[in-house]
């Protein structure tokens, strides 16, 4: 019974460690879509997951920010590490008045994927657009003078003035099998599009290889990002399952306590 308690005063410290990472790493849900690694509820804190990877909660509904530009997530698989997004602009209209030209940076956790082809849109376009494929878009509120669409197929700049147009706006669609042969513009902007996660960092890598999960969060000291590996036992700067390093650690709690010291025991507390 001695012993027993003696170990149980080893262990806690170890314990509490395993609750404090496991804070960090607790999953959510926002209208049905579960939030889990490495995707993490934004302004929750500091959590386990990817930079960029942060998901907003506005009205029961997830958000992404790709580019400080809002998309509704539409699905995350995580099996095969892909999401599907949709710009908020365009979500269930059939005059969409979008804003942003999404240009992913190569360094990002997020790249698109080739099973997205693009549309540009054309606004307020003083003459028609001479190209065979462009739809013109009419009874839209907002408009003064002519929208025009076209597909990716078709070789558009995204280059307004070629056009002799105001704007021009490119998007990512997503070609789907599922979806119909010639789908219309509302169809094909609310089904979004589709993109790849991962985190390029050797250090998360290293991490993830020994079991254990990224952590980025703000350091206070500087205002820059600090990285750190979530563990079983608690955040380590490096990765996790170095049975070494843990026996040492525990080793020197028991040193501390004036248990155990003997290499023998700190083995039992690690096969344990």
């Amino acid at each position: 019974m001695y012993h027993l308690l003696l170990l149980l005063l080893v262990l806690l410290p170890f314990a509490t460690a395993d609750a404090h990472a496991a804070a960090f790493c607790n999953n959510a849900t926002c209208g049905g879509q579960s939030i889990a690694y490495p995707f993490w509820l934004a302004n929750s804190g500091p959590n386990c997951g990817y930079p960029g990877l942060g998901v907003s909660c506005n009205e029961n509904t997830p958000i992404l920010d790709v580019q400080f530009h809002q998309y509704r997530v539409l699905r995350i698989d995580y099996a095969n590490r892909a999401v599907s997004l949709a710009d908020v602009d365009a979500w269930n209209t059939t005059c969409p008045r979008l804003s942003f030209s999404l240009s992913v940076d190569p360094r990002s956790s997020l790249q698109l994927t080739p099973s997205n082809s693009n549309l540009t849109l054309l606004y307020n376009c003083k003459a028609g657009v001479s190209r065979p494929s462009a739809v013109k878009l009419d009874g839209c509120p907002e408009q003064s003078m002519a929208w025009y669409v076209l597909p990716d197929d078709d070789g558009a700049t995204g280059d307004a003035r070629a056009y002799g147009c105001e704007e021009a706006v490119t998007t990512p669609v997503l070609m789907s099998p599922r979806r119909p042969a010639n789908p219309s513009l509302r169809e094909a902007l609310s089904g979004g599009f589709q993109m790849r996660y991962d985190d390029r960092s050797e250090r998360c890598g290293a991490c993830e290889q020994s079991g254990g999960r990224c952590r980025y969060g703000r350091i206070e000291e500087h205002g820059g990002t600090g990285f750190a590996c979530v563990c079983d036992d608690g955040a380590n700067k490096l990765r996790c399952g170095d049975a070494l390093s843990l026996c040492l650690k525990r080793q020197k709690l028991c040193k501390t306590h004036l248990l155990f010291s003997s290499p023998s025991f700190c083995f039992s507390l690690v096969v344990i």
